[in-house]
């Protein structure tokens, strides 16, 4: 999302309300739009992990950074106004910071992938006790070793995992255009899918989820991997490749033990809908 959208407000405004009703909140806040911004799409990647090196690190802090600063000022505005509607007029507030340690990926078949990473532990008593003290828990895709290095996450891996160590009944991911399944043959809405199906999907479009945090895209040319600039013949449009993807990161957190997951569009009221109507 683009920070001068209304879209991004209303999406906080959202989430605040989902706060103000009970829900315990874990964000993940994401940079990969704005790191392919400022590279033009342009980065080494093999096998649908994207190597991070010290510059693109740099580029990840920076934007991560930003990327936190923004989602803490909306949303601890959205909690504020929210928040003096409850008893007490109690505000609620934004905790940020080390709640996941990271490990590197390595060598693998000879590539070196610097400073890319996977989750290596999730802190969940500490998220807990941010939950206990009724405030939401944000985190960025930069982990941190034991010993202080920090490596570059998969936004999606990294919800999967922390969902699923929560043991959350939830997990939702946002698209970043509405999109919609039809069944091919009847070409009725498909608003729910079966474990089984969405795996079945996932091998049809040769989608594979490594549960070290990437996703490789396997068309007839080779493996491609999960940026947007990957192209199989049956994923040509960005958009559906990206839907396609969260399918598959939801399959790993409810293989995780997450009771449910969900993929909408960050439209204002989609998440209310989603959750609370009989319509979502």
């Amino acid at each position: 999302l683009e920070w001068s959208d209304n879209t991004f407000r209303d999406l906080m405004d959202d989430i605040a309300l989902t706060w103000l009703l009970g829900m315990k909140v874990t964000l993940i806040a994401g940079c990969r739009h704005q790191i392919d911004k400022r590279l033009e799409n342009k980065r080494e990647e093999h096998h649908g992990i994207c190597v991070t090196d010290s510059n693109i690190l740099r580029l990840v802090k920076e934007e991560a950074g930003y990327v936190r600063f923004e989602v803490e000022r909306q949303l601890a505005r959205s909690l504020r106004l929210h928040g003096g509607l409850t008893a007490g007029n109690y505000d609620g507030n934004v905790v940020s910071g080390n709640f996941y340690s990271a490990q590197p990926f390595g060598v693998l078949e000879g590539i070196d992938y610097k400073y890319t990473g996977f989750v290596r532990r999730v802190e969940v008593e500490k998220i807990r006790d941010v939950h206990r003290s009724r405030d939401i828990c944000l985190l960025t895709t930069l982990g941190v070793s034991p010993s202080g290095e920090v490596f570059n996450v998969n936004s999606e891996s990294l919800a999967a995992t922390v969902a699923g160590a929560l043991d959350a009944s939830k997990i939702i991911f946002f698209t970043e255009e509405e999109m919609v399944l039809k069944n091919r043959n009847t070409g009725k809405l498909v608003q729910n899918m079966r474990l089984r199906d969405v795996q079945n999907l996932l091998t049809y479009s040769h989608v594979h989820i490594d549960k070290r945090g990437f996703a490789v895209l396997k068309g007839g040319d080779g493996e491609k991997g999960d940026n947007n600039s990957a192209i199989v013949e049956k994923m040509d449009d960005p958009n559906r490749m990206d839907m396609i993807l969260k399918m598959g990161w939801a399959m790993k957190a409810v293989e995780q033990g997450v009771k449910r997951a969900h993929i909408i569009a960050p439209t204002q009221g989609s998440l209310l809908q989603e959750l609370y109507t009989r319509d979502g």
